[in-house]
This record gives structure tokens, C-alpha cells and sequence, in this order.
């Protein structure tokens, strides 16, 4: 499936897409160059949101005398 987009560039953008023969493949080919990078910064961010949320309730883990680990003043 495809969609059809209209979108505005810089000078120097247009003039490149303008020199390729299918603009639609040069811009596809830099945007998912782009995705995992974008990919992977979602999940840090994802990340540091649940670390600051565990920080936050006051939950840490110990380790136990028996080498188990508990979670110790979570609230459940």
C-alpha cells in the first residue's frame, strides 16, 4: 500500500530529489535508513521513563543470603 504525501524541502533537498528519476524511491530509501536509529531511540526513552518510575516508587532489589533477589517496598 502506498500514500500519497505532499511535503515542502529546502532549496538544496529539492533540487536532489528533482535530479533523481523516482523521487518517491530516494525519499523511501533515506527514511528507512533513518527507522532504526528512531527505532532505538523510542525504546531508550521508553527505558528511562520505567527507570525513573521504579525509581520513584521506592523499589529496590536486594540480594538475599540465599543468592535469591527479592524486590524489596514494592507496592503490588
Amino acid at each position: 500500500m502506498t500514500v500519497k504525501l505532499s511535503i515542502s524541502v529546502p532549496d538544496d533537498v529539492a533540487a536532489y530529489l528533482q535530479s533523481q528519476g523516482n523521487a518517491s524511491a530516494a525519499v523511501t530509501d533515506a527514511v528507512r535508513r533513518m527507522l532504526p536509529e528512531a527505532r532505538r531511540a523510542r525504546q531508550r526513552a521508553a527505558a528511562q521513563g520505567y527507570a525513573r518510575y521504579l525509581r520513584g516508587t521506592g523499589a529496590c532489589w536486594e540480594a538475599e543470603d540465599s543468592n535469591e533477589i527479592a524486590l524489596r517496598g514494592a507496592r503490588w
